[in-house]
């Protein structure tokens, strides 16, 4: 695996792990010593736990336990020939949760929801920390209706799909997206560009990246299970996606809010997140 603390500065031992999901194995790894933080990449192309790779050596440093999974469907967890729905997404992030408690639980993007909804269910959680959450404005806050379901389908099942995901997944695509839509204070690197290539382009891959380029993912959002909850939400101004009157959103809905600059900021200014997670 190439997606763990370890693999990439931390140079603390590592367990190589599973959790099921019915038939199906998603992928984690675990570094350092003491409470627990489970870190939950966002869905989009050539999405995996690569996408800790700054922010997790500096939780094992500060004496916590940090485990990267890959969701079903990404990185190096199983990718199944189905078809991915909200359904399928909230049990892979349950089953998640259960497995590593007690967990502070750390999600980005689209999984900040999924991760809201299940631990609103009843999923342990010690703290839940979502990192520019989707869900309670326009986007990615409703499914599309039945001609993306359509799109879906015939992208899973003809090479019209597989087109989609390489146009996606090519180098200029990945840096357009990093640099024009996702970075403020850096530029994609040729590392992080050949890793996000490499994980959309895995076998079958394009079932569960199909299903967030149509909109078939999106999951709405309660405040009412926002209030229950109480999460902690980092958002970054910088996106270029992301609508910023989302974070008002939240933050009347019942969630404390802070506010970052940039764009990923868990690439971008991974420390800043520490005092966050009471590691500062």
């Amino acid at each position: 695996m190439t997606t763990s603390p370890g693999s990439v500065t931390d140079p603390s031992p590592l367990t190589i792990g599973t959790t099921a999901i019915g038939p199906f194995r998603q992928c984690w790894q675990e570094s350092g010593d003491g409470p627990r933080v489970l870190l939950l990449h966002g869905i989009y192309a050539g999405a995996s736990a690569y996408e800790w790779r700054r922010l997790a050596p500096l939780l094992v440093a500060g004496g916590r336990q940090v485990r990267t999974p890959d969701l079903l469907g990404f990185g190096d967890s199983d990718h199944p020939d189905l078809e991915f729905t909200p359904e399928v997404v909230l049990e892979a992030v349950r089953t998640l949760l259960h497995d590593a408690a007690p967990a502070t639980v750390v999600a980005s993007s689209l999984t900040g929801a999924y991760a809201l909804r299940a631990v609103a269910e009843g999923a342990p959680c010690e703290r839940l920390v979502l990192i520019t959450p989707t869900g309670l404005g326009g986007a990615q806050a409703q499914p599309s209706g039945a001609l993306g379901r359509l799109a879906y389908d015939v992208g899973r099942h003809t090479p019209l799909g597989d087109a989609l995901v390489r146009g996606l997944s090519s180098r200029p695509s990945i840096r357009w997206f990093l640099d024009r839509q996702t970075y403020t204070t850096r530029t994609a690197d040729d590392d992080e560009v050949e890793q996000s290539r490499t994980m959309a382009r895995r076998r079958n891959g394009k079932h569960s990246q199909l299903a967030f380029v149509f909109n078939r993912l999106a999951l709405p959002v309660d405040p009412a299970l926002v209030r229950q909850v109480a999460p902690t939400v980092i958002w970054a101004d910088g996106q270029g996606f992301t609508d910023p009157a989302d974070a008002t959103r939240w933050s009347d809905a019942g969630a404390l809010v802070e506010h970052r600059t940039c764009g990923l900021p868990q690439v971008e200014e991974p420390e800043s997140l520490l005092d966050v997670l009471s590691l500062g």
